[in-house]
């Protein structure tokens, strides 16, 4: 299934797809921790660890690998959060080094929306400001294998 909705390199990039669970039930898989390291990222259950603290001005982090050099991974901010209807968030990707040394991207934008559809939920996603092509192509990718876990995990 194709969930990607704008021209890969694009910004904004905006991905799309529709899910056969409650609005609430698709907002809990976004906002709890266990839930997240089930369906975000490449493949399923492939997030080393996540942390959310869901309030305006809460910070969430997703660490995708880790090991004795480097963790590599995703953090942001919590700027807007209506339960079961939107999630506003900044984004970086994040490298941290063991020694405490840390490369981030620039902060982009992410805004979730969760939409009763039958009985079911659309959820778009609008990430822009992403800062090269490259990367837009990439978060894109990432993007789509996320919403594809995510589909598999709300259809069990």
């Amino acid at each position: 299934m194709d969930f990607l909705k704008s021209v890969p390199g694009d910004d904004p990039i905006v991905v799309e797809g529709y899910f056969p669970a409650s609005p609430e039930r698709v907002f809990s898989a976004w906002t709890d921790p266990e839930a997240v390291m089930k369906w975000f990222g490449h493949g399923l259950n492939s997030l080393h660890s996540a942390t959310i603290d869901l309030r305006p001005g809460g910070a969430w982090r997703f660490v995708r690998t880790k090991d004795a050099e480097k963790s590599v991974g995703f953090e942001g901010e919590y700027q807007e959060i209506a339960p079961g209807e939107k999630l506003v968030f900044s984004w970086a990707h994040v490298v941290v080094q063991a020694d405490g040394a840390r490369e981030a991207t620039p902060y982009s934008r992410v805004e979730v929306t969760f939409t009763p559809t039958g009985k079911g939920t659309t959820v778009r996603v609008v990430h822009s400001a992403v800062r090269s092509e490259d990367a837009r192509r990439g978060i894109g990718g990432g993007w789509q294998s996320a919403f594809t876990c995510l589909a598999e995990i709300l259809a069990s």
